[in-house]
């Protein structure tokens, strides 16, 4: 089995925060972890009047915090009755401090919404959900749509899709997804998607190569879609068209071309109808 004996959660108390919980939830249960939720109290600055000075943190009173922690206790409490549950409340930047409790806590996994707000809120993702997915080395579980109306219903695990780029890291990737339906019994596929102008790729050298990779990681009869367009898009739809309940890509590391996130990365985060594990 995966090694995720410590889930990180933060928190916000929004609708998306309290719509992660059920895979929380599945995702503790199946590897007995603990459960760390994290709610980060935003720091407040004076502004002077002036721009010969810098803004200063200003202590906050003690009745925030109080106040705060006593909505942390409150929390998904009925949700998560009998799961081994931890939280904290912290002051300071929330991106900061969300990837110092992951390093700190040694986690294993952090599952966090992927805010957007707005008419165009499936083309968003939330500043502090960007910096985490690019400075933390350890996987994230994001969700764009949980908690929204219009956001899927379902939440058990028994469908993985994984998508696989053309870089060094997809064995990775690959391994990584192909544990986790293991792990929980579920269906696996592979899309590998092609970029319509790519004419020197060849679509049977590629299912060959995806084919190899397969059987490296010791995984068989698993079907394999290798379609032609937009890479964040024809993703997408592939996983939404199979009735994924989990998306897994790989995100590179931050020696890699782009950084952590790279952009095709970044799209699929952005425009999965599921929720998406970046490793």
């Amino acid at each position: 089995m995966l090694p995720l004996s410590r889930i990180l959660v933060p928190v916000d108390f929004s609708d998306h925060s309290l719509g992660m919980i059920p895979y929380v939830k599945q995702i503790a249960r199946n590897y007995k972890a603990e459960i760390i939720l994290l709610h980060v109290v935003n720091p407040v600055y004076a502004i002077p009047a002036t721009g010969i000075t810098t803004a200063t943190m200003v202590d906050l009173p003690e009745w925030v915090f109080t106040m705060q922690a006593k909505r942390l206790d409150e929390f998904a409490t009925p949700e998560l009755n009998g799961f081994s549950v931890r939280r904290l409340i912290y002051e300071g930047e929330p991106d900061a401090q969300i990837i110092a409790t992951a390093r700190a806590e040694d986690v294993h996994l952090v599952i966090m919404p992927t805010h957007g707000y707005g008419v165009f809120r499936k083309f968003l993702i939330g500043s502090v959900t960007a910096k985490v997915l690019h400075d933390l080395e350890i996987p994230v579980l994001t969700g764009a749509h949980l908690g929204d109306s219009e956001g899927p219903g379902k939440t058990k695990i028994s469908n993985l899709v994984c998508a696989l780029g053309a870089g060094p890291h997809r064995t990775d990737t690959l391994t990584w997804a192909a544990r986790l339906a293991s792990d929980f019994q579920a269906v696996l596929s592979v899309v590998h998607a092609i970029p319509r102008a790519g004419h020197d790729v060849d679509e049977d050298t590629a299912r060959q190569e995806i084919g190899r990779l397969l059987t490296s990681v010791g995984v068989r009869n698993t079907s394999i879609c290798i379609p032609k367009g937009d890479m964040a898009h024809t993703v997408s739809e592939y996983a939404k068209s199979v009735g994924a309940d989990l998306l897994v890509i790989g995100r590179g590391s931050k020696d890699s071309q782009g950084g952590r996130l790279r952009s095709n990365s970044y799209g699929i985060i952005r425009q999965s109808h599921c929720p998406v594990l970046s490793v």
